[in-house]
């Protein structure tokens, strides 16, 4: 009898098993990489502030999972031991995955699995950070990584091989750039944020169709690039190992001063669909000081909120941004109204005025009808024979 009760119950069990094997994700799957040497500051501070996510962290080894903070630990959805080859980044789910600052290249296949995932289907997103080409923050090994998954995925974005300073929106040195990203071209981004820390950053540029580098600017750029983060107008680019030590900058020279980007954004068409690119010349974690930084040198800046803005957007999650998407189009809809009433009222007035033009013309003409009659009048008149007695 037993027996019999408890069949039916490893019956429902096996048939459950694979539903609940194929069941989604609670929360939004993101993998962050601490594979290629990177330092895991500012981890703990991601995933607070972004708690919708399933974070996922990939570690080399068991002594990288031991060493990481209990903060990390406890938050993680899952800390995963291998590398980029051996994840299963479909099995999991992952619809972003963030690369800040490698300091040890992407092997073939490694950059193979990160291509295969990004480009096999729309909606999913990949953050990119690199660094400036400034020897303490090892040497330009960043921005060649970086450089290599951008080319294998089709992107048009590059990271280039120069350092950008600014000598007017700092943290008390030029090298520690608070870039602006209340000007993003991506309206939602600057949802409760104006300035974040890039320290030691490079600059985002792109390339053409045919390989041609160019500076990435809001007059110079293709139309599905987006310019996330700034500096002043008083930017400079500095260079530190232009070749033969090290990699020349492509579009960008020593120099060169202006706006310079920090961070743009491409939306990448993937067979019906889009997916995001995002690059940066500092990263969200890691590096020497990372942007999520909320406070740096005494000066209070955007990095947590900026940092929560950029996942909400990439994944397409939004949050709290769709209420702020609908005002920040507010004066773009206030502005269409108003042209359109302008164009009416304009049409209104130069309506009248022709009316009156018209009532005017008809006035005058009767007016000069009047006066011929009269001078035709008066000519008959004086014509008039005089009479004789």
């Amino acid at each position: 009898m037993r027996s019999r009760s408890v069949l039916p119950v490893l019956l429902a069990a096996l048939l459950l098993a694979p539903l609940n094997a194929l069941s989604a994700p609670v929360g939004i799957p993101i993998l962050v990489d601490l594979t290629h040497k990177q330092p895991p500051s500012g981890i703990d501070i991601m995933m607070k502030v972004v708690p919708e996510a399933q974070w996922y962290i990939l570690v080399k080894s068991e002594e990288d999972a031991e060493a990481l903070s209990p903060v990390i630990k406890a938050a993680a959805h899952g800390i995963i031991i291998g590398d980029l080859t051996t994840v299963n980044l479909e099995k999991l789910g992952i619809v972003m995955l963030i690369i800040g600052q490698p300091q040890v290249p992407f092997t073939p296949d490694e950059i193979s699995v990160i291509a295969t995932w990004f480009t096999e289907r729309p909606g999913k997103a990949i953050w990119l950070a690199a660094d400036s080409d400034y020897p303490a923050q090892g040497t330009e090994t960043a921005q060649h990584a970086v450089n290599m998954v951008l080319e294998a995925i089709g992107a048009h974005l590059r990271m280039d091989y120069v350092s950008v300073e600014d000598p007017v929106s700092n943290a008390l040195r030029s090298y520690r750039v608070l870039g602006f990203v209340n000007v993003s071209e991506i309206a939602v981004l600057r949802y409760g944020c104006d300035r974040v820390l890039f320290h030691g950053p490079g600059a985002v540029a792109w390339v053409d169709d045919a390989g041609n580098w160019h500076p990435l600017t809001a007059t110079e750029k293709m139309d599905n690039l987006y310019i996330i983060a700034t500096t002043t107008a008083k930017g400079q680019i500095v260079e530190h190992q232009a070749e033969p030590k090290g990699t020349s900058g492509k579009a960008y020279m020593p120099g060169d001063t202006g706006v310079f980007t920090l961070m743009a954004a491409e939306m990448m068409k993937i067979g019906a669909g889009t997916s995001v690119v995002i690059v940066s010349g500092e990263s969200p974690y890691g590096g020497y000081q990372p942007m999520t930084t909320w406070m740096y040198k005494g000066i209070v800046i955007s990095g947590p909120r900026f940092v929560r803005n950029v996942i909400l957007w990439a994944t397409g999650y939004m949050g709290e941004l769709k209420e702020y998407e609908k005002l920040a189009e507010l004066p773009e809809q206030v502005t269409a109204t108003l042209e359109e009433k302008s164009r009416e009222l304009s049409d209104r007035v130069n309506s009248a005025i022709a009316g009156v033009s018209a009532t005017l013309n008809a006035a005058l003409g009767l007016s000069v009808i009047a006066v011929i009659l009269a001078l035709i009048a008066i000519a008959l008149a004086l014509r008039k024979p005089k009479t004789t007695h």
